[in-house]
């Protein structure tokens, strides 16, 4: 008899009487100590023993059925098992698949509304483009003496920030990643040193391959500080530009309190451990590579090519199960935990031993601003007491005004990770943003005016474009004060140089999105580009031309929460061609993704390295996400479906009533085309992601000879499922899809008023 993989038990407490049922979950995999599941405990509300043993029972039977592992089979489920059980099962799924961390910040800040008068400004740009710099700006925040947002020619804001300004006392709420996430980048973490053992490095390099996250996004050396003092005490450097010295101590004198930032000895004790840290990855990287040449029969650190590719693969598993991996682990995360002990001010909220929130309020804006600093920080002379890696969302409310700009209140700002340099043309904007459009009153693209509408800032004009939301959208163009040549006579010159890589990228657009579209974004979105530039300088310091176009700017902010009269024009559609429009996009998602995976060519997409189709399933299958990187299936497969959509619904059969003029008729196609953009992200996440996540989990748990084709497969098989491409023989599954879809923009174009001519479902 073949033993069950997953199976529950009864257990109770000591000094309790009713029973609890406790099983590892076979689907949602967020405990990066163990490939089986996180552990479920939850009562069974009885303190009969037989009964208990019946519901233990179904909970066998649903753990050992396989197909009941999707949300989609809740419904099944709940006409065969008793409702503890499907609650015990499902309700970590339904957690994990609908995680928003905005959500624990409502319960402090809510975020106003319109009718509140005020205007959320949603900010989109690439790395560097000057998001945060125009944001201090707007809040009236010193670049020198706050600090706040942080700033710098890296990677900077990582965590969303929303700025709420007020006219009431200063109040903070930030909430931090799960202790989930927080271990699987520590161990990716470790993972990476480990690999430089492996690659023959020094001391110095494995620590800082441990202290600095291949993403970016992850900094233990904001927790655990440098490796090297001499970094943050700015000794003699032979490429330095500036008084490192001086800049340091100008700084720390603006800091009121005392100790606030480690002292020599505690930056000795720092460097100990990180040296300790250094010590032991070496140990068991050196006794994986033993092990891993044992198995192989040859010495591994000789492989090359593809035998380097496919070792390494095993070696990252065999790191897991190394004595000392997962007591290193641990240490790190006690390391981590006590950084929490220098908080001075505020209410730390904890489940458990882990931070789930901190709140913190004043009527002293520079009290208040250094208490935030140390969630939003990223300067060094405070590295190894920074939190800002665990940071989720930062939300800050009060009388954050610029005294250039006048009267600023009612603006909610909301900032967050820049879209990144991507080489890539088909990449798309992260659903983490597109899903923020429909509750947005502005989109404001953020673009650096020297080099103007690259792939990032195009994926997003595209976007907003195919979801219905362009009267939202503004476009900001910073370093405008770079912009300079011998044949710009002046400012109307330069800015009729930006603005023509904005109308040479909507030109581009037209056979994406469709005519109407374009047309309408030509006639407003000119209007609506800003020229700004010398952010990075005081206020005092910024030229005139610069504050009119940000009072410009402010009062386009304002304009957006007007009310407006909803058009009377009613489009009617026959949806015959809407099966092709679907075919199409889902045949250039398989296309994309074929490609990426290796199973075809297609010109300016690469295969994929399998580190990183490695990585996109481990963030599914571990850390409850929906993309890594560029990689972004849920994103793509909405961003296809809008565009063929989108083209779709530009050719309406006729109108009801008729004699419409075109600006009419194009806002009334728009209410249709952002309620659908709304309604694909529960789709495409619901097909691609939550019926799938023991597909996913599967994926990543491939492992040995072999493994990065077997991946590839799965992720092949998952998309395949999830989003066929509709033939002229349509399959079940391609079938369900197409209805799918169908239904989800009849019901947007009824609710926004139109028709359909033929009866539904024929």
């Amino acid at each position: 008899m073949v033993k069950q993989r997953y199976s529950a038990s009864k257990t109770r407490s000591q000094g309790r009487n009713a029973w609890a049922v406790t099983f590892r979950h076979p689907v949602v995999k967020k405990d990066p100590r163990s490939t089986s599941g996180i552990k479920v405990r939850r009562g069974l509300g009885t303190p009969d023993e037989a009964e208990a043993d019946k519901l233990v029972d179904e909970m066998n039977v649903l753990l050992g059925d396989e197909s009941f592992w999707s949300l989609s089979q809740k419904g099944r489920a709940e006409r065969q098992f008793s409702k503890v059980i499907i609650d015990a099962f499902y309700d970590p799924m339904v957690a994990d698949a609908h995680l928003d961390p905005w959500k624990a910040r409502d319960e402090v800040i809510p975020i106003p509304s319109a009718e509140d008068g005020f205007t959320k400004v949603l900010f989109l740009g690439t790395t560097g483009a000057g998001k945060t710099s125009l944001l201090r700006h707007l809040i009236g925040s010193h670049p020198e003496k706050d600090r706040f947002p942080s700033t710098s020619t890296g990677k900077t804001t990582v965590s969303d920030i929303e700025v709420i300004t007020d006219h009431e006392g200063f109040q903070a709420v930030v909430t931090f990643f799960p202790e989930g996430t927080v271990r699987t980048y520590t161990q990716e973490s470790v993972d990476e040193a480990c690999k430089a053992v492996w690659r023959g490095e020094p001391d110095e390099k494995i620590a800082k391959e441990l202290l600095n996250h291949k993403e970016q996004r992850f900094r233990l050396s904001y927790l655990l500080g440098s490796w090297s003092a001499q970094e943050i005490q700015g000794e003699d450097d032979d490429w330095g530009f500036d008084d490192v010295e001086e800049v340091v101590k100008s700084a720390a004198e603006q800091v009121s309190e005392e100790g606030v930032y480690p002292s020599a000895e505690e930056r000795r004790e720092m460097q100990e451990k990180l040296s300790e840290y250094a010590e032991r990855i070496r140990a068991i990287a050196e006794s994986a590579i033993a092990k891993v040449s044992e198995e192989w029969g040859e010495d591994v650190l000789r492989l090359k090519g593809d035998d380097l590719d496919l070792v390494l693969d095993y070696f990252e598993e065999i790191l897991e199960k190394m004595p000392g991996y997962d007591a290193l682990i641990e240490d790190i995360i006690e390391q981590i935990l006590k950084r929490f002990d220098y908080l001075a001010a505020g209410e730390l909220k904890r489940k458990g031993k882990w931070p789930e929130r901190w709140t913190f309020e004043s009527e002293d804006r520079d009290e208040f601003i250094n208490q935030v600093r140390w969630f939003s920080s990223n300067y060094a002379p405070a590295f190894g007491r920074l939190l800002t890696p665990l940071v989720q969302g930062v939300r800050v409310r009060g009388p954050f005004f610029a005294e250039a700009l006048g009267e600023t209140r009612g603006l909610v700002l909301m900032d967050g990770e820049g879209l990144g340099h991507v080489a890539e043309t088909v990449a798309d904007v992260s659903t983490h943003f597109t899903s923020r459009y429909q509750m947005a009153d502005v989109i404001l693209l953020v673009d650096n005016a020297q080099q103007p509408m690259q792939a990032a800032p195009l994926s997003v004009v595209r976007s907003v474009a195919t979801s219905g939301h362009q009267d939202k959208l503004a476009v900001a163009f910073t370093h405008f004060d770079q912009v300079k040549g011998v044949n710009f006579s002046g400012f109307a010159d330069r800015r009729d140089h930006v603005l023509a890589s904005v109308k040479n990228a909507l030109s581009n657009m037209r056979t994406t999105v469709g005519d109407s579209v374009i047309n309408s974004m030509e006639g407003h979105l000119y209007s609506r580009c800003f020229m700004l530039g010398a952010l990075d300088k005081p206020a005092s310091k910024i030229p005139k031309g610069v504050f009119s176009q940000l009072n410009a700017l402010v009062d386009f902010f304002r304009s957006a929460i007007e009310p407006y009269e909803p058009p009377a024009a009613a489009p009617v559609y026959d949806p015959a061609s809407l099966s092709f429009a679907v075919q199409a996009a889902t045949q250039e998602f398989q296309s994309l993704w074929n490609a990426r995976l290796g199973y075809q060519y297609q010109e300016s997409v690469s295969k994929e390295h399998w580190t990183r189709i490695k990585a996109l399933t481990r963030r599914v299958a571990r850390m409850g996400g929906v993309e890594y990187d560029y990689l972004r299936p849920v994103a793509e497969l909405i961003a296809r479906l809008s565009e063929g959509i989108s083209r779709f619904l530009d050719k309406p059969v006729q109108w009801d009533p008729h004699g419409q003029n075109e600006e009419e008729e194009s806002e009334a196609i728009d209410v249709v085309r952002s309620e659908v953009f709304q309604s694909l992200h529960s789709l495409a996440m619901e097909r691609l992601i939550q019926e799938h996540l023991v597909d996913w989990s599967r994926a990543f748990e491939h492992v040995g000879r072999g493994s990065s084709y077997d991946r590839a497969r799965d992720v092949r098989n998952i998309y395949q499922t999830a989003a066929p491409v509709p033939g002229i023989e349509l399959t079940p599954q391609s079938s369900e899809f197409l209805s799918n879809v169908r239904d989800l923009v009849f019901d947007a174009i009824e609710n926004a008023g139109g028709k359909i001519v033929t009866v539904r479902g024929s």
